[in-house]
């Protein structure tokens, strides 16, 4: 062998050892690393679920109040123009108009009370009648807890004012 190809023989050599070396060094550093390997997966999992189920007690709590909170509302809107247009006003009509708006909003067995006041005599013409709703909303999953009766729960009120209509009569 001429000593120009013994030199490349041994620079290849020299060149195999520190590619073996370098890829050595990785290894090395992963195996010091190996207990570690995995736990990233575990520590999102744990961290989701801690932070996703409050996040989304809370949004479910919100949507029931919001939609109670619109239901009391439209209730208190019917019931004014219950007592508004009808000279001798039900409070069975009231309430029956009451359970569908709650029912429409998804709410049932709920307790609604409405009250009724007069700016005036209720049965003259151009007065002004109140209508006063108040209800009691559970939030989800207490009354499972706690019994229907017992169950921590929000009190929304609502009330709507509305003139009397005129009877058309002379």
């Amino acid at each position: 062998m001429t000593e120009r190809s013994e030199k490349a023989g041994r620079s290849e050599e020299g060149a195999r050892s520190e590619v073996d070396a370098s890829a050595a060094e990785p290894a090395a550093a992963a195996e010091e690393d190996a207990p570690d390997s995995g736990t990233a997966v575990i520590e999102f999992i744990f961290a989701s679920i801690v932070l996703l189920i409050p996040v989304v007690y809370l949004m479910l709590a919100i949507s029931q109040l919001q939609a109670a909170s619109y239901a009391t509302t439209s209730t208190a809107i019917s019931a004014s123009r219950i007592a508004a247009r009808d000279a001798d006003p039900s409070e069975r009509r009231a309430h029956e108009v009451a359970t569908m708006h709650f029912s429409d909003f998804g709410l049932k067995d709920v307790p609604i009370s409405i009250a009724y006041s007069c700016a005036g005599p209720c049965e003259r013409a151009g007065s002004l009648v109140t209508a006063r709703v108040e209800t009691k909303v559970s939030l989800p999953g207490f009354p499972l807890l706690f019994g229907a009766n017992r169950s921590p729960h929000i009190t929304l009120r609502a009330s709507h004012s509305d003139v009397v209509a005129t009877t058309g009569e002379g």
